[in-house]
């Protein structure tokens, strides 16, 4: 027979910690059930709920979200009439519950279905806080990065990064837009040495509103075996990422601070092997590529991060293709995924660029484009690259960080450049020295020498400098020779 809709049930619940079993008439301030015995005189303090009504579900989501420990209850509903002689029988039946699984089943409340419920209101929250962010994002005009707040010096002296070079290639456009340049030869500099590498450059705002240039560093493989912020790659996920460059399904990275959960779409810089990651409410899902409409199951497989193959795509210029389409990071959008073909060209095209620092794979000498931070002229790169000597000026290398001059040829036993104060290709009887006048310079501000003309003026030598540059500096070369022993010359 149909149950009356109209009928009231209660909820008996046990407090499996003390073992306490009662009917529920109210919540207390931490948010656990209150208890009391069946009497009559109790009942109209008994919470009831109707039998097609959503009071029980509220009551239990609401009771879900606020106590801190829900496992320590177990919910039991009854009908409200004869809830007394009910609540006898339960007692001893939930004395061993287990013997009696079949009977509590058909009154136990199951929390799962209402644990559910919120975890996707707390999705669909967090979802929409995002797009709601991002919608306010959208309102506001673009604005690329200030390039007035980039110090090109400081990022010239540090990395070896030259301004022009970035600008003729098309890089700086690039990196100015929040995006990375292509492969570039940077020259890091650790101390006193340089050493020539090649990276990949974007740029990022640090909290005080200053520009910091990161390298991304090329990686001989992706480090897919070691947990990635709070997410472990399953075997299904390195192989994607390794045949694609693209993991295909969104992952839950975890905020290791605060515990919050963002789910982002995550891919393989191809140039780097770097993992690389980005937040699904940045990417937008277009209705069509090119004059190509996408259906709606398509693009609900693309948010999700799914390949969509064989996709016949028609461009705005008529041209037709089949393709895969995927979420890249990358590309911060849909990318056509290269074939198989395709991945194995890039990736021996970028071992080239990392088999060798100074010289290719057939033993040639290989030009950087700058030295100590100076632009190389293509006359200077035919010279270095032929074996010959150059002379490079104004490179920042000194300890004092003075501007130096010196002759740079490649040294093919040690299979690097060395550089000398004066050209090793001419004799020392018919030696011509354009750099001899740094000597002093490099021997006083780098190597802790002693230039007696120049023994008390308690500055740093500048380029070329061997005796007192000025009145003041004149004045305490003399106060300091007075009476005092002489030094050791050079």
């Amino acid at each position: 027979m149909e149950q009356d809709k109209n009928e009231k049930d209660v909820l008996i619940v046990k407090n499996e910690r003390s073992g306490e079993v009662g009917v529920v008439f109210g919540v207390n301030k931490d948010g656990s059930p209150k208890i009391t015995d069946s009497k009559k005189s109790n009942g109209q303090d008994f919470l009831h709920f109707d039998r097609g009504g959503n009071m029980l579900g509220n009551f239990m989501v609401n009771f879900l979200r606020q106590y801190k420990d829900p496992k320590h209850f177990g919910f039991y509903r009854v009908a409200a009439d004869g809830v007394d002689n009910v609540l006898t029988v339960m007692k001893e039946v939930l004395k061993d519950p287990e013997a009696n699984k079949e009977l509590l089943a058909q009154h136990r409340i199951d929390t799962g279905k209402y644990e559910q419920k919120i975890k996707e209101a707390q999705t669909e929250a967090r979802e929409q806080s995002q797009h709601d962010s991002q919608t306010e994002q959208n309102k506001r005009p673009y604005q690329p990065i200030d390039e007035n707040r980039i110090n090109w010096q400081q990022l010239e002296e540090r990395w070896g990064v030259n301004r022009h070079a970035l600008e003729e290639s098309g890089d700086l456009k690039k990196m100015l837009n929040y995006g990375k340049s292509g492969l570039v030869t940077v020259s890091p500099k650790f101390g006193e040495e340089r050493f020539e590498t090649e990276a990949r450059l974007s740029f990022r705002i640090l909290p005080d509103g200053g520009i910091q240039l990161v390298p991304h560093l090329i990686r001989k493989e992706p480090q897919l075996d070691k947990t990635f912020e709070g997410y472990t790659f399953s075997v299904d996920d390195k192989e994607n990422l390794k045949t694609t460059g693209n993991m295909g399904h969104i992952a839950q990275l975890t905020n290791k601070n605060t515990g919050e959960t963002t789910p982002v779409y995550i891919s393989i810089d191809r140039l780097t092997n770097n993992i690389v990651v980005l937040p699904v409410y940045k990417v937008r899902i277009p209705d069509k590529i090119g004059d190509t409409v996408l259906s709606d199951q398509e693009k609900r497989e693309l948010r999700a991060g799914h390949p969509v193959r064989d996709k016949e795509i028609v461009l705005a210029n008529g041209k037709k293709f089949t393709a895969t389409l995927q979420v890249n990071v990358e590309q911060r959008g849909i990318e056509f995924v290269p074939h198989h073909s395709q991945l194995n060209q890039e990736a021996n095209q970028k071992q080239t660029a990392t088999y060798f620092q100074w010289m290719d794979p057939n033993g040639n000498i290989r030009a950087p484009k700058t030295f100590g931070g100076v632009a190389l002229t293509p006359e200077q790169q035919s010279d270095y690259t032929a074996g010959k000597t150059i002379l490079v000026k104004d490179m920042v290398r000194d300890r004092q960080g003075e501007p130096f001059t010196a002759y740079i040829k490649f040294n093919r036993e040690e299979g690097r450049p060395k550089y000398y104060p004066s050209n090793p290709d001419i004799s020392q009887a018919k030696q011509i020295t354009p750099a001899s006048e740094n000597r002093i310079q490099v021997a006083v501000n780098t190597e802790g020498k002693t230039n007696e003309a120049t023994k008390h003026i308690g500055e740093p030598l500048q380029q070329g400098q061997t005796a007192p540059a000025n009145q003041q500096q004149q004045q305490r070369q003399a106060r300091g020779t007075q009476n005092k022993p002489k030094g050791v010359g050079i």
